[in-house]
């Protein structure tokens, strides 16, 4: 792990293996210490929680069930293959074609993609495809929801503290068998709760899968859906109204992704309703937004215009990053490399360049968490953020443990998938570090 002063901007980088990570430390001396228990030492790394951490979580607004099932299987009992169509991006599905295409174009370069599905009749097709296959099962949905759960799980165990003193309210949209898998762990925004769950298909594939001519780069997901409580976030007003006397200690939120199934229109009307439920936040309370898979281009711009200003910290991937470059003229178009990996000296550029642009001066934004596969990036203007070492380490190793469904994942069970040495600015291109080296 290394910090760097960018311009009054602090970058804060861990490397990441397959979701799990090596730290770069000057202060470990690889001499005394061999890899494997350098690794194994990575859990402990962030040490003792501040005791001023916080205690109460508010977090909204997508949350649905999600019925995870192997993407290939399911393609076959719907006789896709992938063969005859082109990788092409498409904004929402309305055919299987476009599924394929869609699908395509995310699968041949292992890139995680989520798109609304227009067409319900469609979507109710894929989803009696999917429920026939063997392994499927359903699971926690939505960014908020499963924000919430993690918070909560590793919240108590990380705090050392019992399950009454984590206290997480979930505004998202919450059925019957949502709340039974949420386990009675969150309070439920009033007005909240729903007579019937909303369904999310998880198309998941592994590393080196076939299909349609391509051979899956990396392990990944792609995630549809047609529900409209989402789609038009439905729960906000609950939610907001709920914030008040919740009293949180921060506020996390995500599903402005989900509005792109909208029309303009509406989507600039209920962007404004955000802005406004985000004005009622106490300014002590800080208010992190977590940005997902989105396509259309001026809509990205719209979110980076209208919202940013308003919220504290925003967590992204290369391709959500990459789409507000684009949208308003930053450093990189392209922020992956030939192998489809994000690329370390664009990725801390474009994030350079977000907080300049849309950071300081009469805007909240002072921090960016940057996340991929092969590692995770904390930016933040100087002196704003305490603690952003300790924060990058826990958020890539939360990542890991989740991803793998393992507390202690070994060392044998992950490789390094960063190229050595590797730049941290294509300004400085002389200036490289290696992880393999002291």
């Amino acid at each position: 792990m290394k910090g760097l002063y960018l311009s009054g901007v602090l970058v804060t980088f861990t490397l990441a293996a397959m979701l799990a990570a090596w730290s770069w430390q000057q202060r470990i001396d690889e001499d005394a210490m061999d890899r494997a228990s350098k690794f194994s030492s990575f859990a402990s790394f962030p040490g003792a929680v501040p005791n001023d951490a916080p205690r109460r979580f508010a977090v909204g607004l997508n949350a649905c069930v999600d019925l995870i099932v192997p993407a290939l299987e399911v393609f076959s009992m719907l006789a896709m293959d992938g063969e005859s169509v082109e990788a092409r991006d498409h904004d929402k599905i309305e055919s299987l074609m476009e599924l394929e295409e869609t699908f395509k174009f995310f699968f041949q370069k292992g890139g995680a993609g989520e798109r609304f599905v227009s067409n319900s009749a469609l979507f109710k097709q894929i989803v009696g495809a999917s429920r026939s296959v063997e392994g499927g099962r359903f699971f926690v949905g939505g960014n908020a929801a499963l924000m919430g759960l993690t918070i909560k799980d590793k919240g108590v165990s990380v705090l050392s503290k019992s399950d009454k003193d984590i206290s997480v309210l979930m505004g998202g949209a919450v059925g019957p068998r949502l709340s039974s898998l949420l386990d009675n762990k969150m309070v439920f925004a009033e007005g909240a709760t729903m007579e019937e769950d909303d369904y999310h298909v998880i198309l998941e594939y592994p590393k080196g899968a076939q299909w349609g001519g391509s051979v899956a780069p990396r392990a990944n997901r792609f995630i549809i859906s047609c529900d409209m409580t989402n789609a038009r976030m439905a729960t906000l007003e609950a939610f907001t109204a709920a914030l008040s006397s919740f009293a949180p200690d921060i506020v996390v939120l995500s599903g402005l992704h989900m509005l792109e199934g909208e029309t303009e229109e509406f989507r600039e009307s209920r962007v404004q309703d955000f802005i406004g439920m985000l004005k009622t936040v106490p300014e002590t309370t800080p208010i992190h937004l977590e940005l997902a898979s989105m396509a259309i281009v001026p809509y990205v711009k719209h979110i980076a215009d209208q919202v940013f200003s308003f919220v504290d910290s925003i967590g992204l991937n290369e391709q959500e990053l990459e789409l507000v470059s684009q949208s308003a003229n930053g450093p990189h178009r392209k922020l992956t490399n030939i192998q489809g990996l994000a690329d370390t000296a664009k990725v801390c550029d474009t994030l350079f360049w977000l907080l300049k642009t849309y950071g300081g001066k009469s805007s909240k934004l002072t921090r960016v968490h940057f996340h991929s596969l092969t590692f995770h990036v904390i930016a933040h203007l100087e002196g704003s953020w305490r603690h952003s070492e300790r924060a990058v380490v826990a958020g890539s190793w939360a990542c890991t443990t989740r991803a793998c469904q393992n507390d202690t994942p070994s060392l044998d069970e992950v490789s390094l998938q960063l190229q050595q040495p590797f730049s941290i600015s294509t300004k400085s291109p002389d200036l490289l570090l290696d992880v393999t080296t002291k």
